[in-house]
């Protein structure tokens, strides 16, 4: 193996490593449930804000999970989630 032939394979190595790393750095889904609760929380010490959704689940409990902004804008109370993100 020439040094090119190393040197340009380590590079797709990086390359598809970061788009992996980027692809899973998605919040995953909340349960299923009606939405009964929205919020937003703002850290000073990280100077970011972070979304929340409450859902009631089928057997009747309160699941809180942090939620994309898109998914928040998108489920208002009364909504079952998450049916109301498409």
């Amino acid at each position: 193996m020439t040094y090119r032939t190393r040197t340009r394979a380590a590079a797709v190595a990086v390359t598809v490593s970061a788009l992996a790393l980027l692809a899973g750095c998605g919040l995953p889904d909340g349960p299923s449930g009606v939405v009964v609760a929205r919020n937003y929380r703002w850290s000073p010490a990280t100077k970011s804000g972070h979304f929340f959704l409450t859902v009631r689940t089928a057997n009747g409990e309160r699941k809180e999970f942090e939620a994309h902004v898109r998914d928040y804008n998108r489920c208002t109370n009364g909504e079952g989630y998450p049916a109301c993100k498409q």
